[in-house]
């Protein structure tokens, strides 16, 4: 007898506890990525990668408002056990803390669970030294040797400041490439003027662009395209293999923004000229990429000397 009543106070307790309500995860993170298009952020591209290939598949159709801390940190160990790196993992978190937040301030989700960043080494040691560019360039087709060239040189940004690149921010009678502002991660205009070496890849890619203008029969806006016209995408196999190649595998592009200032720097450019060409606002970014001036260094040790021989 105390059985039953006890099932029937389990059936009634079953059916007075509501289903979890409030968008499923699915639902919550289209508002993040339209939230990505109303405000013109130049990530949405990554987001939309970390939505389909890792964060989508799984968290899937649950409701929000199911998501615990213990989900979180499940979804941690299974990006960890895949081989994503610490950052990697921030940047997709970063993605389920901006869909709680745009729930909650819709009022669909009445709070979060706790979403703790791992740490990150931002110390960052990738360079080119002169010999390992030359050696990698050389086993790349043209159009990509070219494009890696004006990165080495410029430093800039490869997806969304050099691979966007179009003629009418090249000016050939003022001598400079240009980005105008709003267009920069930063929003900021960039100026960098011509060295000779730019100049002379940019003729170079002029008389590309004309001859394929010619055999393609329609203009050509980009300076750097593919054969058919396109502008340069990715290319993680051809850099990777060339990389390999070449004795220095595990480089990545954005080596070259290291690069760049670390080779103006010792150049003897001032140091916030050097950023500014780049597109650096922040001192801390040559603190963290450990960028010196080398004759500060001699400098340092020499004065090192004369006090010793007082």
């Amino acid at each position: 007898m105390r059985a039953t009543r006890l099932k029937r106070r389990d059936r009634a307790t079953r059916v007075l506890t509501p289903p979890l309500a409030g968008p499923t995860f699915r639902a919550a993170v289209r508002d993040v990525l339209d939230d990505y298009r109303m405000n013109r952020k130049r990530s949405l591209r990554d987001v939309e990668r970390h939505v389909r290939l890792h964060l989508g598949p799984f968290f899937g159709r649950r409701r929000l408002a199911a998501i615990t801390t213990g989900d979180v940190r499940r979804y941690v160990l299974r990006r960890q056990q895949e081989g994503a790196r610490n950052a990697t993992i921030n940047r997709e978190l970063a993605v389920l803390s901006r869909a709680f937040s745009l729930a909650i301030a819709a009022g669909t989700v009445p709070a979060r669970p706790h979403v703790a960043l791992l740490r990150e080494d931002n110390a960052r040691r990738g360079f080119f030294e002169a010999e390992e560019f030359e050696a990698v360039r050389r086993r790349l087709p043209p159009d990509l040797a070219d494009f890696v060239s004006f990165l080495h040189l410029t430093g800039w940004r490869w997806r969304s400041e050099a691979a966007r690149l179009r003629w009418t921010n090249v000016a050939f009678d003022a001598g400079e490439v240009r980005l105008e502002p709003g267009t920069t991660k930063t929003g900021e205009g960039r100026v960098f003027p011509f060295t000779a070496d730019l100049r002379a890849l940019f003729e170079r890619r002029r008389a590309v662009a004309r001859e394929r203008e010619r055999e393609l029969g329609r203009v050509i806006p980009h300076v750097f395209t593919r054969p058919n016209g396109a502008p340069i995408g990715s290319f993680n196999k051809a850099w990777a293999t060339a990389c390999r190649a070449a004795g220095v595998p595990g480089r990545v592009l954005h080596d070259f923004r290291r690069t760049a200032v670390r080779n103006l720097v010792r150049a003897g450019v001032v140091e916030r000229v050097a950023m500014q060409l780049v597109g650096w606002r922040s001192r801390q970014m040559l603190d963290r990429y450990h960028i010196v001036n080398a004759s500060d260094l001699v400098d340092a040790a020499r004065k090192l000397d004369a006090a010793g021989a007082r």
